[in-house]
């Protein structure tokens, strides 16, 4: 049997091949009749022997596999990519925005850092802020529907910014709220969750919110999910309170050797085509881009949905609008327009400046309610992991991709045990009744939030 480079590939000779060819030399020099078994002095040799030299045969191969990218894996895996200008996607931060409340004035330094409860990942502020706006006290405070309502005499609060409600005794008030609406100057209105006592008691006042964007520290998929980012870790005079509203959005973690190739071929699929499954698969391999889809107007008038007659619109989730802008460029076809609501300009290999387009998807905020009921076998973290696997669920929808209950939704925590019956009610808007599939769009995308869900135990 040949070994080495054939017309077949590479052909490993493995150990006991080695072995059968030195029992042969060894006998032909030796004489056929010498004991070759494990334990002789020609049988140790002829092993000692083997063994090297299979490891050489193994070194080969790696060698020969190396070259392919079927076959390569880590660095080697990147020098093949290299040939086609094709870069393994480094890990990239989480971002989260923060809101921070102390005494007006405060200065709070680019790169201040802030950790999340339990798992202790670091934060860093990405720009210098003073705090503004001084404690308030809030008069009455009332609920109703799954919405607050507060009397705080010229409050001077807007709609949209970002509150602390504090030392109400009824919990599902407290926290930080975003202000809905400004009914009067001396009111205003915010959403909770549960249904805690109205009117409130205590001695209630509320700190306004100072926002900041930060990013982890350590870049990959780092978690904070809403509320959970409260932990301040410089000693900052007059800073006295941190939290976050909405989850972090996760960072990527180093692309693997598996997703690379993935990526490499599209890559290659989608050169030179300005087909749509071409420019497609092109947008997919744009650094931290997550989906992507693209429509076209084949037509010579203008569309029911708004695109340019011999025109196409990309949707994309992820990435930054200039890297977007200069792959739509790239692979659009002569003569054909891009259509979009993001707009900017590329230029051109000649210096020449052109405009492209493209779109986001608008966000379809989703709320959801589940009313568990569990037995024994219920872990203590058991909310959390429903909610973190509902999470994960909810990160592989696509583009224009519905929310199916049963069996997607609900078989998406089906691992968690000590679940026994399970009531859900899903909606897009708060305190949802029903427990329907969201229809969402071709041009939308459904969002899901931890602050947006509630898990009870019943």
């Amino acid at each position: 049997m040949p070994f080495g480079l054939t017309s077949s590939g590479f052909i490993l000779k493995r150990l006991a091949d080695s072995k059968s060819e030195l029992e042969t030399i060894y006998r032909s020099i030796f004489g056929a009749g010498i004991k070759t078994t494990d334990d002789t002095v020609f049988g140790k040799l002829i092993g000692i022997q083997a063994e090297r030299e299979a490891e050489v045969w193994e070194l080969m191969e790696a060698v020969y596999n190396a070259f392919y990218p079927n076959s390569s894996s880590d660095i080697s895996l990147d020098r093949v990519c290299e040939i086609t200008a094709i870069v393994r996607n480094e890990a990239t931060s989480s971002t989260v925005t923060a809101y921070l409340a102390g005494t007006t004035a405060t200065v709070i330094p680019l790169g201040t850092l802030f950790s999340v409860q339990d798992s202790g990942e670091q934060f860093a502020s990405l720009a210098t802020v003073n705090l503004s706006g001084s404690n308030f006290s809030i008069t009455t405070l009332t609920s109703s529907g799954g919405f607050a309502a507060a009397t705080a005499v010229a409050h001077g609060r807007a709609v949209g910014s970002y509150v602390f409600i504090n030392n109400a005794n009824e919990e599902e008030y407290n926290g930080l709220v975003k202000i809905l609406a400004v009914p009067t100057a001396d009111t205003f209105t915010y959403a909770i969750t549960g249904s805690p006592a109205s009117p409130a008691t205590g001695t209630i006042d509320a700190d306004p919110a100072t926002a900041v964007n930060c990013e982890s520290v350590n870049k990959g998929s780092i978690e904070a999910l809403a509320t959970t980012l409260n932990n301040i870790v410089n000693n900052i005079s007059g800073l006295t309170r941190v939290s976050n509203y909405l989850d972090a959005e996760k960072g990527n973690n180093t692309e693997t050797d598996s997703e690379l190739r993935t990526r490499r071929v599209n890559t290659l699929r989608g050169i030179a085509a300005a087909r749509l499954e071409g420019i497609r698969a092109f947008l997919l391999t744009v650094p931290d881009v997550t989906s992507a889809t693209v429509f076209e107007n084949t037509t010579l008038v203008t569309d029911v949905t708004g695109r340019p007659a011999k025109s196409i619109e990309c949707l994309v989730v992820g990435g930054t609008d200039q890297d977007i802008l200069d792959a739509v460029f790239d692979r659009k076809a002569a003569g054909i327009e891009s259509h979009g609501d993001v707009s900017g300009t590329v230029i051109d290999s000649q210096g020449e400046s052109h405009t492209s387009k493209f779109s986001r998807p608008s966000s379809v905020n989703v709320w959801l309610e589940l009313d568990l009921t569990v037995d024994a076998d219920y872990p203590s973290d058991g909310d959390d992991l429903v909610e973190a696997d509902v999470l994960e669920y909810a990160s592989q929808l696509e583009i224009g991709e519905d929310v199916i209950v049963y069996p997607y939704l609900v078989s998406s925590f089906s691992s968690v045990q000590g679940i026994t019956d399970i009531v859900v009610r899903v909606g897009t808007t708060a305190s949802p009744t029903t427990d329907d599939n969201i229809v969402i769009e071709e041009t939308e995308i459904a969002s899901f939030d931890s602050s947006r869900i509630t898990i009870t135990q019943v």
